[in-house]
């Protein structure tokens, strides 16, 4: 990729932020809203916490931890309970309702179930950023499954092909265009459920949702509107640079999505 082309493109990506930072310090500035921070005083917060007292990198450090471990999981697992619902009908015909009534229950409800279940800590905010995701990945890895062209799955059995190469190079492949895009969707209610979980934890010391959590105590607005723009920007970058990345590489490389 060409050194223009990178210019070009985070240009695209940080004008929005200009406009609408421009237009939020005016707004405050002239008094027609008092009760939200300027965008100066969140740079200047954002300095403080992450120059000179280098917490905020702390506090994304222990975030991200969590989020890449549940995420994967969510993953891992998401995409094998699909297959099988896919694949075998007796399996979909006992697991499907009960993906339907556990998908209902919000990832933020399960919060003090965990805590009750495994304490207070990492763990509590690792299994609900699996829930978080896992769900999102489970249905779409059963859609992509379904769609699948069955006579593409029937040439390849007359062609000699086992179970594992049908799944391997017909199934998993197909079912691509839907599977990615759930990965996408996931990895946001991953990161919901992230901040959530670690606002409800109390014994987690260091994340992004503690320390939004801790803010309310001091009654520190800043910080506390510093956390929520540090959470949307963040979830905009693993969105756009990971996940729109590994969708560039698969399915859109392959040609079975349009090039944006």
């Amino acid at each position: 990729m060409s050194g223009k082309k990178l210019l070009n493109d985070f240009f695209q990506f940080i004008f929005p932020f200009i406009v609408v930072g421009i237009l939020w310090e005016i707004i405050v500035d002239v008094g027609l809203i008092t009760f939200i921070p300027s965008p100066h005083e969140l740079l200047v917060r954002f300095y403080q916490l992450s120059i000179q007292k280098n917490i905020l990198e702390k506090h994304l450090y222990y975030s991200f931890y969590r989020l890449i471990i549940g995420y994967l999981l969510a993953t891992i697992f998401g995409i094998g309970v699909g297959v099988l619902i896919g694949v075998k009908k007796i399996v979909s015909d006992i697991f499907s309702p009960v993906l339907g009534l556990l998908i209902s229950i919000p990832t933020i409800a399960w919060v003090p179930v965990l805590l009750i279940t495994f304490g207070l800590g990492d763990k509590t905010v690792i299994i609900a950023i699996f829930l978080g995701g896992f769900f999102e990945v489970a249905y779409s890895t059963i859609h992509g499954i379904r769609m699948v062209d069955k006579n593409l799955v029937n040439a390849a059995r007359i062609m000699g092909a086992d179970r594992l190469k049908i799944f391997s190079h017909v199934l998993l492949p197909g079912a691509m265009t839907s599977i990615i895009p759930g990965l996408r969707l996931a990895i946001g209610y991953s990161w919901r459920a992230l901040v959530g979980a670690e606002m409800l934890a109390a014994m987690v010391r260091w994340g992004i949702g503690k320390m939004i959590y801790e803010a309310r105590f001091w009654n520190d607005i800043v910080t506390m509107f510093l956390g929520l723009v540090v959470i949307g920007i963040m979830g905009m970058l693993l969105d756009k640079f990971i996940m729109g990345y590994i969708e560039k590489e698969t399915i859109e490389r392959w040609g079975m999505i349009e090039k944006r």
